[in-house]
């Protein structure tokens, strides 16, 4: 029992350690740029986002060490249904996701565009979340506008597919794709503009650090770098499982000045801390590479 949940988390927390991007409470964009930079798009335009997770983790666990590798492929839909008042309303959706994972001699596969893993148990779980339509808000800074839940539905104890989904880098905050696809910029963009992003949300702290490098016609290359710290606890099988870690981040993305769609970021992370688990602390160390293209369709 004990080692199964170690398993299903580790795996969790390989697949989020190299998310792109969280809603948060406090953003900084360029001061010279702040009142241009923002994401332009037209109603009716619709784009395939494609993320790939590559992940490494060692633990250790009672003098042994234990490898988990991971294979993660999301695809979203984005639909921009209406522009008004300076905000997008949009209908997105999860359309596939494929895992393959492998620890302590175990293999874990799983294909959404597969009948037979549709039918299985983690299909049973997922199937009434991927290529379900959901309404997506965001406003032309890159925000995404979650809205709040009745008292009713905040007191509702979220299932174990829920909690599968908001660790997976929480599909509902990030706009289903949303956050993986746009970036406010400038049209003006110019190479040597630097600007700061810091979220927080739910135990998470990330802090992301923006360089242009150059720009070709209305393609600017940008550098990224910066940390991210987790403190976050979960509750699976009736069992409290913490994480606390720290990493850091860089790579590279090409976003479209004119519209702020990233056309492609490719990012790696390097991270370690504890997981706890029935009062003990794992020593866990994470690597992830993270590949995420967008493409209008």
């Amino acid at each position: 029992m004990k080692k199964n949940i170690l398993l299903a988390f580790i795996i969790l927390i390989t697949v989020t350690s190299c998310s792109h991007k969280i809603s948060g409470t406090a953003s900084v964009t360029p001061k010279e740029e702040e009142a241009k930079a923002k994401v332009t798009l037209i109603k009716g335009q619709k784009y395939m986002v494609e993320n790939k997770l590559t992940t490494n983790s060692t633990s250790e666990m009672q003098g042994q060490s234990m490898e988990t590798n991971a294979d993660v492929t999301s695809v979203y839909n984005i639909d921009v249904d209406d522009v008004k008042d300076n905000t997008y309303n949009m209908t997105n959706k999860i359309g596939s996701i494929k895992m393959n994972m492998s620890t302590m001699g175990q293999n874990i596969n799983f294909d959404s565009d597969k009948k037979e893993d549709m039918d299985g148990e983690m299909g049973s779980n997922l199937k009434d979340y991927i290529n379900h339509p959901y309404p997506v808000t965001m406003d032309v800074s890159g925000k995404v506008i979650v809205p709040e839940k009745k008292d009713s539905a905040k007191n509702d104890a979220p299932s174990q597919t829920e909690m599968m989904l908001k660790q997976l880098g929480d599909p509902e905050s990030q706009g289903y794709g949303a956050a993986f696809a746009f970036l406010a910029i400038s049209k003006k963009a110019q190479p040597g503009t630097a600007w700061q992003d810091s979220t927080s949300k739910d135990g998470v702290t990330r802090v992301t650090n923006y360089t242009i490098k150059d720009v070709k016609e209305n393609i600017a290359t940008i550098t990224v770098s910066g940390t991210e710290t987790r403190d976050t606890k979960m509750e699976m099988k009736g069992m409290e499982i913490g994480t606390k870690t720290n990493g850091k981040f860089s790579g590279e993305e090409t976003v479209d000045i004119n519209t702020g769609v990233i056309l492609q970021n490719n990012t790696k992370m390097d991270a370690s801390g504890n997981i706890s688990v029935m009062g003990q602390e794992i020593p866990t160390k994470i690597t992830a590479t993270s590949a995420t293209t967008v493409k209008p369709m």
